[in-house]
């Protein structure tokens, strides 16, 4: 059937049938042929939103009609423009964490995106609603379960306040990490996170070169100031082996430091604001030092690498702590807290991962254990399957 889908961003029961559910709005139902499905987006991985753009792409081509609600200027808009999925944009902001007048201003964004979801469900009129959660999909993804089935998605180890609220309404409810909805078990999916098939395709392809130990350093696509001195304070007055290589990552940030910090030591080393082929990093790499967000680690693992981990300190709810500690209570990767006064041990573990092949061997065995495999067509085929 062609299919309306509005997604909003932040488990699927193949039970589900989610044309029914709009026969009760008088003059919404579309016709027999035609489903509408609402994507709504809110502040995530801009890899997140590749892979989910791939089911978006999946599910049009069976027919069915794709509508966004996002953030004005968003990578969310840009994919539409390319693909032609309709786009809605709404404003939001943070509330957790904030001062007083930031807080009355979340809540009075809530209300105005509120109201101009009204408008863009009536003008959809949606037969299902995907949402990954965040405060951009709360207002759209909750007024729309009134009136139609509501998927959500949680990508991180602890749930966001707007999918804990999405998930007491929701027909489905996915999860990347298992046991993350602790209520309404029934209706919840472990799928983990969609990873795009061009990076694992790439990664195989790009295979180590066993005459380096590569590291491979992520700070994220802004970069991470903290990271870059963790890793400048690590090889500063240090001989490494002969043989390591160093790829990072490091965005817009300054980099005289690393670069000289790196020459002194003698490592071969790249340092590139961003790295265009993700997979191909990832299959040069002997190892990754990353931070520990949801979709990194998903990746990670998907590529099958063994990893050090550097979870995010402030990171809300220390979800990035509890991603970092699911993947090492599985033995795919070590935890080291991101401060300053780690460097030695951040190296001594590096000689270690280095010189201990069978490890690292072990490692990426698990890491290619820890999450559902096909994410993404896993979830396109239980949607599809619902439809």
């Amino acid at each position: 059937p062609n299919t309306d889908i509005v997604v909003t961003h932040k488990d699927l029961s193949n039970q589900i049938d989610f044309i029914d559910h709009t026969h009760f709005i008088a003059g919404w139902k579309n016709t027999p042929s035609t489903t509408n499905l609402v994507i709504n987006l809110s502040k995530v991985d801009s890899c997140f939103h590749k892979g989910l753009a791939y089911i978006a792409d999946e599910l049009h081509k069976n027919g069915n009609s794709i509508s966004w609600i996002g953030k004005k200027g968003s990578l969310e808009e840009r994919l539409c423009k390319t693909r032609g999925f309709d786009f809605f944009s709404i404003k939001g902001s943070g509330f957790l964490g904030k001062g007083l007048i930031a807080k009355i201003n979340s809540i009075y964004l809530l209300v105005v995106s509120a109201i101009k979801s009204i408008f863009y469900l009536l003008s959809i009129r949606p037969d299902v609603i995907i949402s990954t959660g965040g405060y951009i999909s709360l207002a759209p993804s909750f007024i729309g379960s009134f009136v139609c089935p509501l998927i959500i998605h949680e990508q991180n180890s602890v749930a966001g306040i707007s999918n804990r609220i999405l998930h007491t309404r929701s027909k489905m409810s996915f999860e990347a990490f298992p046991d993350t909805f602790q209520t309404n078990k029934n209706k919840v999916s472990w799928v983990g996170n969609p990873v795009r098939k061009e990076i694992i395709v790439s990664a195989e392809k790009s295979l180590s070169n066993s005459s380096h130990f590569t590291i491979l350093v992520l700070g994220g696509s802004q970069g991470s100031q903290q990271i870059n001195d963790i890793l400048c304070k690590t090889f500063e007055y240090k001989n490494p082996p002969s043989g390591w290589k160093i790829i990072h990552q490091v965005g817009n940030l300054e980099t005289d430091r690393l670069s000289s910090v790196y020459s002194i030591a003698g490592i071969n080393f790249e340092i590139r604001k961003y790295i265009e082929d993700m997979g191909d990093a990832y299959g040069q790499a002997d190892v990754v030092i990353s931070r520990s967000g949801a979709m990194t680690v998903t990746e990670i693992c998907a590529v099958k690498k063994p990893c050090i981990l550097l979870p995010l300190p402030w990171s809300a709810d220390d979800h990035q702590y509890k991603n970092a500690l699911f993947l090492k209570n599985k033995g795919a990767a070590e935890i080291i807290k991101s401060e300053i006064n780690n460097s030695e041990h951040l190296f001594e573990l590096l000689i270690d991962l280095e010189n201990d092949h069978n490890k690292r061997e072990s490692m990426a065995d698990a890491s290619g254990k820890v999450f559902p495999k096909s994410s993404s067509e896993e979830i396109y085929r239980i949607i599809d399957e619902s439809l």
